[in-house]
């Protein structure tokens, strides 16, 4: 049985907490590892803007800082290949003959969506309101679904809460897989990565210069007949099931005033900002954490090379 990596059918551009954070983050208060307080900037001296892009698509923001300091596309995309042929040779060798993983699956467009700075897709909210077309048409089917011995393998727990056989080793094959990568290499303790993001985000929503421009965004749609105090109470308010016109109407103002104030262009710089100090203030932690994730890339090569791929 084909096994795929159930990879989201579309992958969102948010202009939101997603987009400007970058990547998930473990949304701690205070970075660990020299990340607290905002990497030691003091009170009251938010770090100075350069330059303020002024969007009229999501995919105009340039990747923030912090990402593109650590971003390794082709790294990352090795050690997925060898994560999967690990995780298919123990699968195997636990008796599962036929398990394979599907390593070609097709990338979605990305598609904007509104968020806690706004929503920039005229043309989508003038159609589907705060939702996508392939939101509205429901998820698509992964295939069949896995057999509770094959996801104890596969994870080390039937999904039922009883646990694998003894044969099967602690996180099941993907765990194994895991271990395998990371296997003699010197993992940094915590992750500022992690930390800097989440603070960064945290500083982002409180510092003065967004909290005007979502102030502005807010008196935008009281003037075209909408109450709402933050783009975010946009996008988790129950629309329901259907498109109705109030959606598309309150979508359309959305758009009309997030283009008006420049809200998430200056929530980009601001965080842009932000993290380029935290780069610079915790450049030995930041290090340390790409050097581990460069170790796992040549693991993960040296596997592939082992498997001749």
């Amino acid at each position: 049985m084909m096994k795929k990596r159930f990879p989201a059918a579309v992958l969102p551009l948010l202009l939101s907490a997603a987009a400007l954070v970058g990547c998930s983050s473990s949304g701690g208060t205070g970075g660990t590892g020299g990340g607290g307080g905002g990497g030691g900037q003091p009170a009251g001296q938010p770090p100075k803007v350069t330059a303020t892009p002024t969007p009229t698509s999501g995919t105009q923001l340039a990747e923030l800082p912090l990402v593109a300091f650590l971003k390794d596309a082709d790294g990352d995309r090795t050690i997925d290949r060898a994560t999967d042929l690990l995780t298919q040779d123990c699968m195997h060798r636990l008796g599962f003959a036929g398990w394979k993983t599907d390593t070609t699956l097709p990338v979605g467009k990305p598609v904007e969506t509104a968020g806690d700075y706004g929503y920039l897709d005229e043309a989508q909210a003038a159609q589907y309101g705060f939702r996508s077309a392939a939101a509205l048409k429901g998820k698509p089917t992964d295939g069949p679904r896995m057999q509770p011995g094959e996801l104890a393998a596969l994870t080390g727990s039937d999904g039922a809460g009883n646990a694998a056989p003894g044969n099967v080793p602690q996180g099941g094959c993907g765990g194994e897989a895991f271990r395998t990568i990371r296997a003699g290499l010197d993992k940094p303790a915590g992750s500022v990565y992690d930390d800097l993001m989440g603070d960064s985000y945290q500083r982002t929503a409180s510092d003065s210069r967004v909290v005007d421009g979502i102030r502005a965004w807010s008196d935008c749609m009281k003037q075209k007949g909408f109450t709402y105090s933050t783009p975010k109470a946009l996008s988790v308010e129950a629309w329901g099931p259907q498109v109705t016109q109030r959606e598309i109407d309150t979508a359309k103002a959305d758009v009309a005033c997030t283009k008006q104030t420049n809200l998430p262009g200056i929530a980009f710089a601001v965080q842009s900002a932000i993290q380029q100090q935290q780069i610079e203030q915790h450049q030995q932690q930041l290090k340390a954490e790409k050097d581990f994730k460069a170790g796992q890339v040549r693991k993960a090569a040296e596997i592939l090379r082992s498997k001749g791929q």
